[in-house]
């Protein structure tokens, strides 16, 4: 009897343990939680001025995670990302800006504290401890806050900034989208449209972006509405085959809003591209990247059968248009991406100017490397679509590129056969994005090598010479021609010529 009495003691001895650690397992889960008031959070917030507002946009710095456990692909393309953003931060500090947006993929992954630990270090270096003349701060959480456990939990907890934000600065509303964690079909939406499962929003996201909007049209539809998510919403703009899986639905809700202006981030592509602001419904915005650049690596033999090589090299193809691409890169020595000289190097993001009394804004963009302005300019007064002038159609081939009446290209062959290449770049008003060699051997054979124009990618201007030296030529007699291409892949009418013998 007394064994029956121990087991029936020892049951409820255990069920009563049970549910002692459940209460433990939701008292912790309730802790670890971000509260229900920093999920989705309407602010308003004053500027230092009444009359304008300046505000300082970045996004892509990739803190990198301790380096016990660094991918090994972090080494080359991420480790730059804070000293990149302390000079973006001072940057804005000098400007004295009323609002700071970072536009996801601050840290590169959050599966340990360091990328957080480096954020909130750069904050008290710039700031102070007390971080008492900081501006306001608006952090949307891009697809790498994601890479790990209880993210948005640990995004909350390190930055103490709501999730999802409309935030309202002298009348004007500046709404921010988070991404969201994976949910049942997201990865087979992304299959059936052709981007990547990892940049989603789920539909609470879209439902506050769908009611702040509305709110915010409502209370003064002549201003511009300003949209801050890490994700592209499609291919016009550059970088845009990057886009969310929900890109078609969230479209379907922003092209009611011509005033609406987005800025979307993620892909890593250069700010100088004629196409990183386009307009049609409304108007899109990249906000560039303060780590590496990056593009697509397509190789020759990834030509769809039958297309033919000019659809490689004149990006005709639907796999191929509005990709940045190299061309035949081993012929200058770039194997990898990695290969790519000074991509480490861009710190690139924008000012935003707002003119508040005559409703205008402006956004120019910004190298923090060199704290100087580069590109022209936007400037908006209207907010209605038959006032854009960055549709698909106007935009059209993009800007004529010549090369000035006495540049000159050189060609010096070196002792071990390689041939140094030596020209002067495109007169920097209208950037180029790609030069091209066309080299002809002594038997007519064309050989096409197409890299991206080194202030293309770092954001700067101002003339300069390209350099770069030619690999895997034989021994014979060449020929060679020198094109720029711009945004639109338009190759300049005139080339520089020059000719060798290896």
């Amino acid at each position: 009897m007394s064994k029956k009495k121990k087991l029936v003691i020892g049951g409820i001895a255990a069920a009563a343990i049970a549910i002692l650690a459940g209460l433990i397992a939701m008292t912790v889960l309730l802790v670890m939680t971000v509260p229900k008031d920093m999920q989705y959070k309407v602010e308003t917030v004053a500027a230092e001025s009444e009359d304008k507002i300046e505000v300082g946009i970045i996004s892509d710095t990739q803190f990198p995670q301790v380096e016990k456990n660094m991918y090994p692909w972090d080494y080359e393309t991420v480790t730059n990302g804070p000293s990149h953003f302390i000079k973006a931060l001072k940057y804005f500090k000098k400007k004295n800006v009323d609002m700071i947006i970072l536009n996801g993929d601050v840290v590169n992954s959050a599966g340990d504290s360091s990328g957080y630990n480096i954020y909130n270090d750069i904050l008290d270096y710039v700031y102070g401890k007390d971080r008492k003349d900081m501006p306001h701060f608006i952090f949307p959480m891009g697809n790498h806050e994601y890479y790990g456990g209880n993210q948005e939990y640990q995004f909350y907890k390190a930055t103490g900034l709501p999730l999802n934000t409309r935030t309202i600065l002298n009348g004007y509303s500046f709404i921010s989208l988070s991404n969201s964690k994976l949910e049942t079909g997201d990865t087979e939406l992304a299959a059936s449209n052709g981007t990547l499962a990892d940049g989603t929003y789920n539909d609470d996201r879209i439902k506050f972006l769908e009611e702040q909007l509305a709110s915010a049209a409502k209370d003064d539809a002549s201003k511009p509405i300003f949209l801050f998510m890490h994700m592209p919403l499609g291919n016009e703009l550059v970088g845009g085959h990057w886009a969310t899986p929900q890109y078609e639905k969230i479209n379907s809700i922003l092209e009611k809003y011509p005033q609406a202006i987005v800025f979307t981030g993620h892909s890593h592509y250069p700010l100088s591209d004629e196409r990183s602001i386009t307009q049609n419904d409304f108007t899109t915005v990249n906000t560039g990247c303060a780590s590496y650049f990056d593009f697509d690596w397509i190789k020759e033999e990834d030509v769809p059968v039958g297309e033919g090589y000019d659809a490689f090299v004149n990006g005709t193809h639907e796999d191929f248009i509005n990709k940045d691409y190299l061309i035949n890169p081993e012929y200058i020595g770039i194997e990898s991406s990695a290969d790519v000289p000074f991509r480490n190097m861009v710190n690139n993001g924008l000012i935003l100017s707002i003119d508040c009394i005559d409703n205008e804004i402006e956004l120019q963009r910004i190298n923090f490397t060199t704290g100087l302005e580069f590109g022209d300019s936007f400037v908006m007064t209207e907010f209605t679509k038959d006032t854009f002038v960055r549709t698909p159609d106007k935009l059209g081939k993009g800007s004529d590129l010549q090369f000035d009446s006495d540049a000159t290209v050189s060609a010096k062959v070196l002792p071990d056969g390689r041939v140094g290449i030596q020209f002067d770049a495109v007169n920097q008003d209208d950037v180029a994005k790609y030069y091209q060699y066309e080299i002809i051997d002594s038997n007519g054979k064309i050989t096409i090598v197409r890299f991206f124009a080194r202030n293309y990618y770092l954001g700067m201007d101002g003339d300069y010479q390209e350099q770069n030296i030619l690999h895997k030529l034989t021994k014979g007699d060449y020929s060679m021609k020198v094109y720029a291409i711009n945004s639109m892949n338009t190759k300049s009418t005139e080339a520089l010529s020059t000719s060798f013998t290896i």
